[in-house]
């Protein structure tokens, strides 16, 4: 089956959106700089492009493209939302979470956010890693299944 130039690109960024975000986590865990020039593009990487992505996908399967929706099954497009859902949810938490953990090291003393907080640090943690692991098994399914 032909893959979309979008779609491979989607999954490969999730990749390296993925190592950018665990990057970001440990900077502030091992009370070093907090990367906010990484932060920045990230999340306007991921809100502008996967996002957008994630948005075309969505229209795709709800029947305005009806080719798309006689190739998924009920249970891909059933798949698909709760990957969309979970994946948006995980963007959003990893936007607060990463203001807050700026704004703390901004102040006197400075303060380590994901490091005094590890058991939010690692069930965001869990959540992204399902969250990126279901869109990378949802497109081997779509794509290689």
């Amino acid at each position: 089956m032909h893959i979309p130039a979008f779609s491979l690109f989607s999954a490969t960024s999730e990749l390296f959106v993925t190592a950018a975000v665990l990057f970001v986590v440990r900077r502030n865990w091992t009370r070093r700089p907090f990367p906010f020039p990484l932060f920045i593009g990230v999340a306007l990487f991921e809100g502008l492009i996967n996002v957008m992505y994630m948005a075309k996908r969505a229209s795709d399967a709800s029947g305005t493209a009806t080719a798309a929706v006689h190739v998924l099954s009920t249970g891909m497009k059933i798949g698909f939302a709760v990957h969309g859902l979970l994946s948006l949810l995980a963007y959003l938490v990893f936007v607060v979470l990463g203001v807050f953990a700026h704004q703390e090291q901004q102040q006197q003393p400075a303060r380590w956010f994901f490091r005094e907080r590890p058991a939010l640090t690692w069930t965001f943690l869990v959540f992204w890693a399902i969250s990126i692991g279901s869109g990378e098994v949802l497109f081997a399914l779509r794509y290689f299944g």
